[in-house]
């Protein structure tokens, strides 16, 4: 694909993007007006008020003229209610519908041809309309035939209020508001920085500083409505570098880039502020401008002052190239069918609050578990009873998947985290290292997401600190200079599988078995245990082999978190690692928190759900495998001592067999541990959703959640982590 081709493409999804969010944005905006005609109210029409001039700036920025001139004057005619020099009437609600209209028919010439021309005519007669309404005139109306009359000649209208600036608007800031600002300014941050360190390690690229600087310009003209006006200064100072790089009159070296990864840090922690007080800090941000204030000078000949900044500053514009408009742009204006306009308004994603989804999941947990009910108390063997019953669970088994698909996102945003997160710690800890994602696409139920950020955070600061050697310490054992640092993600099952591999020093089993020692964590006895276990002893709390503590690591508590934070997922931590070669920590964890493939047990009359992922095998013991050790009761199956849990002591509950024999021992897998569960009686497998323990019961030993049966019992669900510190 030639160059303008590529630029094309690249600005049909600006435009595209602006389109979509402008039509929601009307969409919530055209209700507000309809109930404004009822009873006025001073927040709604701030709201409206946003709304326009959030599409205005976008229309500023794409160059998009007509629209941003309706939007302006709908702007002024909304500011004159807010400000009480004009009363709401159903005039002015008919105007403003007309706008509404006009913008959403413009929109759809945008996303057809990239363009807003043509529409010269509808839009001037709006607007004097507007204007009209603002000096005391009537609504232009089209002319009727009347008697002709004498009146009195009327004096001449004033000439229109000067169009207020931008700085001059005063609209009451809502918690609302404050939070969309955060989350919007946090997406756009999180762009930047990827933009940056990609920048940074391969230098000029146009389309990424195009990005940039939207994204940037976007922010700033949000501090302006916020009424943040020095976060709205500093982002013009970097928005200006931006626009100097673009220029290439600033060059995209590494020493520039980094200062402004150096600004946007402190940015963030500003906005962070703002989430926490409800203000942005004032020293730092005095901070901020005052060191833009020294740098820009460096990079851009011409010094900007603080006090030049101005929210109507008109910013640079993105063009589009004449042979990339079509032929057909500037044509008169069209009428849009209705089906066009229909077609165009559909949109292929929408945005949904969290609990909104969960209440869904939660409905489909409860329809399959009434679809169990039905299907186990059908009577008869009519075949076509069977039939109707068999695509019942099929169809309920189809909507359950589709309801979890909307919890799952992809790992990408937390593995590009990362990114920034490694090139800080190579350039402190001065090593050379090469990071690479792979399985970006894997998706996970977003609170399981959420859960291993930090874990993860904490294995690549100990893959570089402790794992990846200095370069003249790896070309004194042959290896390349740079290191090497893979984060993986892949699905095995009904769990993902993310792999942390580095080619570094590896693990030491001399040196974490001394530590451990000296920590008095083993006795001499470890001495025999197999190097798997040993490597185990690095989650220990506080347990750290850093011969310093350093702001990287060192006090021991990074692994403890990645143990404890991996388990409450339901996962554990694998560990493989090749002295001198390196090492792989293998995260394996559930798809979703909300679902559970289990198999039932009886003891007595409870009945418990144990995940099918930890059972291992199903056998009966003969009383010649049973012996004691240490006090302890043990079973050997196959060469190997297997520890036995009786879970009817655990929860007091009378079982039918008290012999090993007599029973069912269920072997469990946790994190390399073996032991057995000794029941009375299996019961198949069982699909469920995981239901909370009431808060009135508190926490149960051995016991994660519970669930409905189609019976209408409750089945317990095993906690085969906690049931294994049960046994120790």
């Amino acid at each position: 694909m030639s160059e303008n081709a590529g630029g094309m493409e690249d600005m049909r999804d600006i435009l595209h993007e602006f389109v979509v969010d402008s039509k929601e944005m009307l969409e919530d905006t055209e209700p507000l007006l309809v109930e404004l005609e009822d009873a006025y109210d001073e927040e709604k029409i701030n709201n409206i008020f946003r709304c326009f001039h959030s599409i205005k700036g976008g229309a500023g920025f794409l160059n998009l003229n007509s629209i941003q001139r309706l939007t302006h004057s709908a702007e002024t005619l909304l500011d004159m209610f807010r400000k009480g020099k004009l009363e709401f009437a159903s005039d002015h609600l008919d105007i403003m519908v007309k706008v509404c209209d006009q913008i959403t028919a413009i929109l759809v010439e945008v996303d057809d041809n990239l363009s807003d021309e043509g529409f010269d005519a509808s839009i001037e007669e709006i607007c004097s309309e507007i204007d009209g309404i603002i000096v005391g005139k009537k609504p232009v109306a089209k002319p009727q035939p009347v008697e002709e009359v004498a009146v009195e000649e009327e004096p001449v209208a004033e000439p229109p209020e000067p169009e207020p600036k931008e700085d001059e608007f005063e609209i009451p800031i809502t918690d609302e508001m404050i939070t969309q600002f955060i989350q919007e300014a946090e997406a756009g941050f999180e762009k930047i920085e990827e933009i940056l360190l990609i920048l940074e390690k391969f230098g000029f690229e146009q389309k990424l500083l195009d990005d940039a600087y939207r994204l940037i310009h976007s922010f700033k003209g949000n501090c302006g409505f916020m009424n943040f006006r020095d976060l709205e200064k500093i982002s013009h100072k970097v928005e200006t570098v931006f626009d100097g790089m673009k220029s290439k009159e600033v060059p995209t070296t590494e020493e520039n880039v980094t200062v402004l990864v150096n600004v946007l840090d402190v940015i963030r922690s500003t906005v962070t502020q703002i989430a926490e007080n409800g203000n942005p800090s004032v020293s730092g941000c005095a901070a901020v401008l005052g060191l833009m204030d020294d740098i820009i000078p460096g990079l851009i000949e011409k010094k900007i002052p603080a006090s030049e900044v101005s929210p109507v500053d008109q910013p640079p514009v993105l063009d589009l190239k004449e042979e990339e408009k079509k032929p057909d742009s500037k044509a008169p204006q069209a009428k849009v069918t209705e089906d066009k306009a229909i077609a165009k308004s559909l949109q292929t994603d929408i945005r949904v609050n969290l609990q909104k989804v969960d209440t869904v999941i939660n409905l489909v947990g409860e329809l399959m578990i009434v679809s169990q009910m039905i299907t186990s108390n059908l009577s008869g063997d009519s075949e076509k009873t069977n039939r109707s019953s068999h695509q019942l669970n099929s169809l309920i088994t189809e909507l359950q998947d589709v309801a979890m698909s909307i919890r799952m996102i992809p790992l990408a945003g937390t593995f590009r985290k990362m990114v920034r997160l490694v090139r800080d710690l190579s350039k402190k800890s001065g090593k050379q290292v090469v990071f690479e994602t792979k399985g970006e696409d894997t998706e996970l139920d977003k609170t399981v997401v959420e859960q291993i950020s930090d874990p993860l955070v904490h294995l690549v600061r100990n893959s570089i600190d402790h794992g990846i050697e200095t370069p003249d310490d790896r070309l004194l054992v042959g290896k390349p200079a740079t290191g090497k640092l893979v984060i993986e993600a892949k699905y095995e099952g009904n769990e993902v599988w993310i792999n942390i591999i580095d080619d570094g020093r590896g693990l030491s089993r001399e040196k974490i078995l001394a530590r451990a020692k000296d920590r008095n964590l083993v006795t001499d006895e470890a001495d025999e245990w197999p190097d798997s276990k040993i490597y185990k002893l690095i989650f220990a709390p506080g347990f750290s082999t850093a011969e310093k503590v350093t702001s990287v690591s060192g006090r021991g508590v990074g692994m403890d978190v990645v143990k404890r934070n991996i388990e409450k997922v339901k996962g554990h931590v694998d560990i493989k690692t090749v002295p001198g070669q390196g090492s792989t920590i293998g995260l394996r964890i559930p798809l979703t928190l909300a679902i559970i493939d289990g198999m039932l047990l009886r003891v007595g009359k409870a009945i418990y759900t144990a995940p099918l992922l930890a059972i291992r095998e199903s056998v009966q013991i003969k009383s010649s495998q049973v012996t004691i050790v240490d006090g302890k009761e043990v079973v050997m199956i196959r060469e190997q001592l297997i520890p036995v849990f009786r879970l009817h002591k655990l929860h007091n509950i009378k079982p039918d067999y008290d012999n090993l024999e007599e029973g069912i021992l269920i072997i469990l897998e946790h994190q390399d541990d073996v032991f057995g569960l000794f029941v009375d009686e299996l019961l198949g497998q069982y699909q469920t959703v995981i239901k909370g323990l009431s808060d009135y019961l508190g926490k149960v030993s051995g016991v994660s959640g519970c669930s409905i049966l189609s019976n209408g019992e409750v089945s317990l669900i095993l906690d085969v982590a906690d049931l294994r510190k049960e046994i120790e």
